[in-house]
């Protein structure tokens, strides 16, 4: 028990740095894979050095997605919880739920900031596409339309698309959302046998949910991430650029890309085997080198000073609240 309170006293001490700094010091997780080695091989025997490696290899595995820092606390970790008979292919089942835990809550944090943003937008438009959804199935069951359903979900999907271009459509949608109400009361009186059947008003619900989900993915994908403007002198390894730098004979071109186009630039680059050099971040950020061909670039007045540099969110947080999540699941088991 007091090896768990230090561990979620580090955790803590790491959370604070990793807001204020956007790292996780080595002496925190130093002094976890001390401690819960110790503890673990005394309560565990040869369990916690296996739970330690084979951690270790899943989240290097992992590591598209997961920064160095993030891989050694999981490692650290590992020990304390390789109980027998709790192992999941030699990894400590406590250890993958507190994995997947972390990255859920990781993945869902920027997600309902997207939508706390631009629900103004994307609540009234998928209340519209619930409604067309609604009344498509309708004829789809009325007159028993072969793979209609298909058809209707590119449409919803490629309305969200539009709505993202097209200002007046995505008005039009809107005013057009706020009829919801009226659908579902005329459906009821047209056809009361269809509409309790199939539960309109619980599918209705539901449809909304999976529309405002796939609405705040789209939004993800075409560039609604929140990005700050940082000086180039400023940045550090690790910064993820919204913008992607184009270096070629003729010149140099920085364009402020979203994910998609990133994607068609890349793709095209790699085609066309050209001799562009093209500076773009992935998952993990900015190298050393990049940093510093940029800041070569800006001293020959080729970049302007200030770049677009995605915001990112610590993850040290997250993996408090899943470790307590975690230590309430062990618990109670045991009890």
């Amino acid at each position: 028990m007091i090896t768990y309170i230090i561990n979620f006293i580090l955790l803590i001490l790491a959370s604070i740095t990793d807001i204020k700094e956007r790292i996780i010091p080595h002496k925190y997780t130093i002094a976890m894979i001390i401690i819960n080695l110790a503890v673990g091989y005394y309560y565990f025997g040869f369990n916690a050095i296996i739970a330690f490696f084979s951690t270790f290899i899943l989240c290097l595995i992992l590591s598209i997605g997961m920064g160095g820092g993030d891989v050694k606390l999981f490692t650290a970790l590992a020990p304390i919880f390789a109980y027998p008979d709790s192992f999941v292919f030699y990894i400590p089942k406590y250890i993958l739920y507190l994995i997947a835990i972390s990255m859920f809550l990781a993945t869902f944090f920027p997600m309902f900031r997207i939508l706390m943003r631009y629900w103004r937008d994307i609540l009234p438009s998928a209340c519209y596409l619930t409604m067309i959804l609604g009344i498509l199935y309708y004829f789809i069951h009325t007159y028993k339309i072969p793979y209609a359903s298909i058809i209707i979900w590119a449409y919803i999907i490629l309305s969200i698309f539009i709505s993202r271009k097209v200002p007046k459509y995505k008005e039009y949608t809107k005013k057009l959302g706020y009829l919801f109400p009226v659908y579902l009361l005329f459906l009821y009186l047209i056809d009361k046998a269809y509409f309790i059947k199939y539960n309109v008003l619980l599918t209705s619900i539901i449809y909304l949910c999976e529309i405002v989900l796939i609405s705040i993915v789209i939004y993800a994908i075409t560039g609604v991430e929140t990005s700050d403007k940082k000086h180039v002198e400023e940045l550090k390894e690790g910064d993820i650029l919204r913008d992607v730098i184009i270096i070629g004979k003729e010149g140099v071109e920085v364009k402020n890309l979203n994910i998609m186009k990133r994607i068609k630039l890349l793709l095209e680059h790699e085609i066309k085997e050209n001799e562009k050099e093209i500076i773009i971040t992935d998952g993990e950020g900015l190298s050393n080198e990049d940093i510093q061909k940029i800041r070569e670039l800006y001293m020959k007045g080729k970049i302007p000073d200030k770049l677009n540099v995605i915001k990112t969110y610590p993850f040290v947080p997250f993996v408090v609240v899943g470790y307590l999540i975690v230590l309430m699941l062990m618990f109670s088991s045991i009890i």
